[in-house]
This record gives structure tokens, sequence and C-alpha cells, in this order.
């Protein structure tokens, strides 16, 4: 079994302002590989909000001078999506969204993958819990988190998608998304253009 978890960290409000990414890869219920980008958003989505910098992610603007636009990336992150299992994010419909305002924005295919979004499983899996962001689930399960670091929230969304599979006993993410009536989406080549908000 191997599953990608990812995470973006975006500079505003546009779907084309990732400025940071994080990917995590398990293998047979270990992580078996990180990666973390800094990315400059392109030209006209780059501003950086005051309160994100201060109160969320904490990467000022200064920190993507000199960086790669998304399309430098996008092979090696495209190749490790490829290759899972299956995706998951904590929250995906927002990563999701992210992904397709950039790669759409950059005129890339993206690669076929399924995925799973952690926050609608945990809910599943932990009725009453209180409340469902990364932070909480991951205090939940005694997981340490520095939130909004798009590498320690993608590594949290795994170990988060473990411990449910170890609570219910599931073979594997989707056995654990059939258990608990959630199901994958695809992510194919018609994937674009963005439906209307």
């Amino acid at each position: 079994m191997k599953f990608v978890a990812i995470d973006f960290e975006t500079a505003n409000t546009a779907d084309e302002s990732i400025c940071a990414a994080g990917i995590a890869v398990f293998e047979d219920g270990r992580l078996a590989e990180s990666k973390y980008w800094l990315i400059r958003p392109p030209k006209g989505f780059g501003s950086f909000r005051p309160d994100w910098v201060s109160d969320v992610h904490g990467i000022p603007h200064t920190a993507v001078y000199g960086k790669p636009e998304f399309p430098a990336i996008a092979p090696e992150l495209f190749a490790r999506l490829a290759a899972a299992d299956i995706v998951i994010a904590h929250n995906a419909p927002f990563d999701m969204r992210k992904l397709r305002g950039t790669t759409k924005h950059f005129g890339l295919p993206c690669p076929e993958f399924d995925y799973l979004c952690t926050l609608a499983l945990s809910r599943r899996v932990w009725p009453g819990l209180g409340g469902y962001s990364l932070d909480v689930v991951a205090a939940h399960i005694g997981h340490e988190l520095v939130h909004h670091h798009a590498l320690a929230d993608a590594e949290a969304a795994g170990v988060i998608l473990l411990a449910m599979m170890k609570v219910k006993r599931a073979t594997g993410p989707r056995a654990l998304a059939e258990m608990v009536g959630v199901r994958p989406v695809a992510i194919g080549s018609g994937w674009h253009p963005l439906p209307a908000r």
C-alpha cells in the first residue's frame, strides 16, 4: 500500500497563489519520503496577506524571492501523485482547488489520481470529537504538529490516516473509506476547466 499526503499554503485567497507545498509518501504503513518546496506565486497572484504571514503560515514574501514557480516543481510532485495508490489531504477540497487553479494557470496537465479527505474521514471515525481541524485531530491521536507548515501538515494527514485505519482495523485507505461511507474522488484528464464559484 502506497499513499501520498499533500498540503499547500497560499499567499492569499487566489487559487493560483501557492507559495509552499509539502508531500509525504507513506509505504506499507510508514513514512518513506518527505519533500517540501517554497514556491514563487505567478505574477499577479503573489500579494501576501499580512494576517496570513503573521498568524497562519508565517511565510513572508521575501522567503519566495528567487524560488521556482510551480512548473519547476510540478514534474517531481506529479510523479509522486501518479505513483500513489491514493492521494490524501486534510480538507482536500481546499488543496485540490489550489492544485487545479495553479495547473490551469500554467496550462499544465495534471496526472490522474484518486483522493480522499482525512477531514471527512475523521468526522466518521471519531464522531463527537468537537472539532476536526488538522491540529485538533492531530492532538486527539497524540501527534505533535507545527500547524500550517506544508510538510508538517502533509505528514500529519498521513499519520492521522494510519491512526484511523488502526482504529477501524482497515487494510488500507480505500477499505477505510468504504467502511465509513466516504467515496474517493477521481482527478482525471477532464479535470479542467475550473467550475464556476
